[in-house]
């Protein structure tokens, strides 16, 4: 996407607070005016306050040089009007101004007060207007952005590491708003100043304005070529902040095979690395940073030798007054301020364009599982489950090879078979996960692509191995996403569970935090937990993913009850790597390559004398290994 592409659509973000925009302007300009005004009331303040003396002779000679500056590009019978005007409007003012000397100094100091008193008020509004636009802005964008991810397919989340993700909503965002609420207000603030005060110096004294602009060349080339750099090195920052962020991720979740493995030693070196990475792009990014202000000092300090050399000369020749030049240079001053601030904001903001753009790239990702306009409800298993031909592949290798197979309602299927056979595969098709390559999968005849996402998903519970547990409550981890659960079906599904009992002897019973991951709780009372989640969900349709293969003997056993329990009445395919816990199923599915080779009862497949039956030795044997390990 183009830069301008990128910044046009972001103001689509800021369209909805446009008032609170314009109060922004509209205080920003006040600002910049009540800027211009404070300048242009030194020369009264030293000529006619402090030093108590006349305007000297030159201010017409000025008058006439800044006239002929407005008039230099008016036709010939509008020459002079536009200053004329001007005069007129300020000729009661210089009246009064002459004939008051005694009282115009109290003038002076109120109207001082005055212009502070507004210039303060503006300065709130301007700042309050602009943070309320950005925080807004980037929640919407944040909002955005995580409903974007949230909705992608399965394939997205095996293609974009977490840590990178994670690093798209917290630290471009949160560039995003920087710009926006702080570096914005710089833009446009300065922005007034610089222009209000570049009309007043010029209107002060022209011939030391032309003089001063001719330089300011100078000064903008290199503010451009930083903004430049800044952008580029910017987006190498926030690429290695990714890395860390998924190295993080990917080592605080593996803590455990880290420290089996003892390789403390060995992370830490890949983190330092990965850090010194960072440092070293960011000190540069810091190098260019630090380097603009250094130049723009330099610069502006030659500049004001200059100034200063030709404006004694002017003093001394009666050209120009103390208060004039005073003027003169606080203008100038207050110039330099702006210019340093908009090159701060510029690079502020190109880095913020760079933040923006990753962002549209993840929000205008195409997600591969599409729900159709004209998509159904359903509410029902109806006539069973039907994979028709079913073909699947991840890239180009396929993975399911015209899978057909038929569940009845209230059957419960068996799929076993060796790792990378395709099983998980074949159930993750069945929510859409992922999409069917070719082929079909129906429920109650219908094709799982015509029906709506919510009422396809509504009818399956999901039980894995790694089970997923929210840092909160027992109570919202099995009534989850559900506000409105009595506490006696909550009690009824625990029980179900096998999980009632220690539930309740945790300190605060329901209401105990199981921790991140559940990592306050043993493994299988995490899974109890999750098989309370499916019973409370009462889906007609159950997917178990060899969720008990990770169990010890004991908790293995409340789990198989506990599943027992929950497969009553219900569809159920299920995977698992310990054959014993399928032979009660209704039939087993033996999947090889990706293709179903064998289907039947226990029995009938042992006395097949293939690929089960060899599966179903190699357990046994492993079963008593084990046994005579603990023995």
């Amino acid at each position: 996407m183009k830069r301008r592409g990128v910044l046009v659509r972001f103001l689509g973000y800021v369209g909805p607070y446009r008032w609170w925009v314009a109060l922004a302007f509209t205080s920003t300009f006040v600002v910049a005016v009540g800027n211009g005004a404070l300048a242009g009331l030194i020369r009264p303040l030293f000529d006619d306050v402090l030093m108590q003396q006349q305007v000297s002779e030159s201010q017409p000679q000025e008058s006439a040089a800044f006239r002929a500056l407005l008039n230099r590009d008016l036709p010939e019978g509008q020459r002079g009007s536009v200053v004329n005007t001007i005069d007129r409007a300020v000729e009661p003012i210089q009246v009064w101004w002459r004939n008051n000397e005694s009282r115009r100094w109290k003038l002076v100091l109120w109207i001082i007060v005055i212009v502070y008193t507004i210039r303060s008020a503006a300065m709130f509004f301007s700042e309050y207007s602009f943070e309320k636009v950005g925080l807004s802005t980037v929640r919407d964008m944040r909002n955005d952005l995580y409903e974007a991810i949230i909705n992608q397919s399965f394939r997205f989340f095996s293609k974009r590491p977490t840590g990178e993700l994670v690093s798209r909503i917290v630290s471009d965002v949160e560039m995003i708003q920087n710009a926006l609420s702080i570096r914005m207000s710089d833009l446009f603030q300065h922005s007034a100043t610089l222009l209000v005060l570049v009309v007043f110096v010029v209107f002060v004294n022209t011939e030391l304005a032309i003089l001063c602009f001719v330089v300011a060349p100078v000064i903008i080339v290199p503010v451009l070529h930083f903004a430049g750099r800044m952008r580029r090195a910017t987006h190498k920052t926030q690429e290695r902040m990714a890395d860390v962020a998924m190295f993080l991720e990917e080592t605080i979740k593996g803590v455990r095979i880290v420290k089996a493995f003892g390789m403390e030693k060995v992370e830490t070196l890949r983190f330092r690395r990965a850090t010194q990475q960072h440092l070293d792009i960011n000190l540069k990014s810091r190098r260019i940073q630090a380097m603009s202000s250094p130049v723009m000092e330099l610069i502006g300090g030659v500049c004001a030798v200059l100034l200063i050399g030709y404006a004694a000369y002017r003093i001394k020749s009666g050209l120009m007054t103390i208060g004039q030049f005073f003027s003169f240079v606080v203008a100038l001053t207050m110039m330099y301020t702006p210019i340093k601030r908009l090159n701060k904001a510029n690079l502020a903001i190109n880095a913020a364009i760079s933040a923006t753009q990753r962002v549209f790239d993840v929000i205008d990702t195409e997600n591969e599982i599409v729900e159709r306009p004209d998509a159904i409800s359903l509410s029902g298993v109806g006539r069973g489950i039907e994979y028709c031909n079913v073909r699947f592949a991840y890239g180009s290798e396929p993975v399911l090879k015209g899978i057909n197979l038929t569940v009845a309602p209230g059957e419960m299927v068996a799929i076993v078979g060796t790792s990378g056979a395709g099983k998980t595969t074949l159930v993750n098709l069945l929510p859409r996960f992922y999409d069917v390559t070719d082929g079909a999968i129906r429920v109650d005849g219908i094709d799982v692509r015509d029906m709506t996402m919510v009422s396809l998903r509504s009818l399956i519970g999901v039980v894995t191995q790694e089970v997923v547990l929210f840092n909160d409550t027992v109570r919202n981890n099995i009534a989850y996403g559900r506000e409105d659960v009595a506490q006696e079906a909550l009690e009824g599904a625990t029980r179900a569970a096998n999980a009632l009992d220690f539930v309740e002897a945790l300190p605060l019973g329901f209401d105990t935090s199981v921790g991140e991951s559940g990592v306050l709780l043993s493994g299988g009372q995490r899974q109890r937990l999750a098989i309370a989640r499916a019973i409370l969900k009462d889906p007609p349709i159950l997917i178990l993913d060899e969720a008990t293969s990770a169990l010890d003997t004991e908790s293995e056993r409340l789990v198989q009850q506990a599943l027992a329990n929950l497969m009553t009445g219900r569809t159920t395919l299920v995977i698992a790597h310990r054959l014993s816990t399928v032979r009660r199923a209704d039939r087993i599915i033996v999947l090889d390559a990706g293709e179903i080779r064998e289907m039947g009862t226990h029995e009938s497949l042992i006395e097949l004398n293939g690929i089960y039956r060899r599966l179903h030795e190699m357990q046994f044997a492993e079963d008593e290994t084990a046994a005579d390990d603990r023995v």
